[in-house]
């Protein structure tokens, strides 16, 4: 099942704007098959884990989760088939990206991996620190560079993107 998330992820990356009409309906079909992987996956977990044991892994609320949605998925554009609005579809479309989430049940494998997270979950009111502490400096070298800059980058050829005549597009420069 590794394998299959894997080589889900890799199919899913693959999808991009103005994709040729070919690629794409190989790419359906991919995830078509996939879909059914995963709800027969799901399938078997239920009937040997039973709903108890199945509901006491939390990676298992993810896994079904995104079952679901993929349910959704199938359902919905059997009803509208692709004669539905083109927005409606690549709405539909957008639920397929969580797929990608089944990747964090790799992270159970990896030792590492989960010393990493345990250590970032212990440490992220630090992060929060940190961030407020950028913030200000981002605030005080924004109000400097308006009080250094500010009217000075005016340009034969216009005003460059990043100057320091406005708070906000100081702030957007410095940061």
């Amino acid at each position: 099942m590794t394998f299959a998330v894997l080589l889900n992820t890799i199919v899913l990356s693959i999808d991009h704007y103005g994709i040729a009409q070919e690629t794409e309906d190989i790419l359906n079909v991919c995830n078509s098959y996939f879909t059914n992987i995963f709800i027969f996956e799901m399938g078997v977990k239920l009937l040997g884990l039973g709903i108890k044991k199945y509901c006491a892994d939390r990676l298992n609320y993810l896994d079904g989760f995104v079952v679901l949605i993929s349910i959704f998925e199938l359902i919905y554009t059997a009803m509208v088939g692709s004669g539905g609005g083109a927005s409606t579809f690549s709405t539909i479309r957008v639920f397929r990206t969580f797929r990608v989430f089944r990747i964090a049940r790799l992270l159970r494998a990896l030792e590492s991996m989960q010393t990493i997270l345990g250590v970032i979950a212990r440490s992220y009111k630090s992060f929060i620190y940190i961030t407020l502490l950028m913030c200000v400096f981002i605030f005080i070298f924004s109000l400097l560079g308006m009080q250094i800059y500010g009217g000075r980058f005016d340009y034969e050829d216009g005003k460059p993107r990043g100057n320091f005549d406005s708070f906000s597009i100081a702030a957007i420069t410095v940061f």
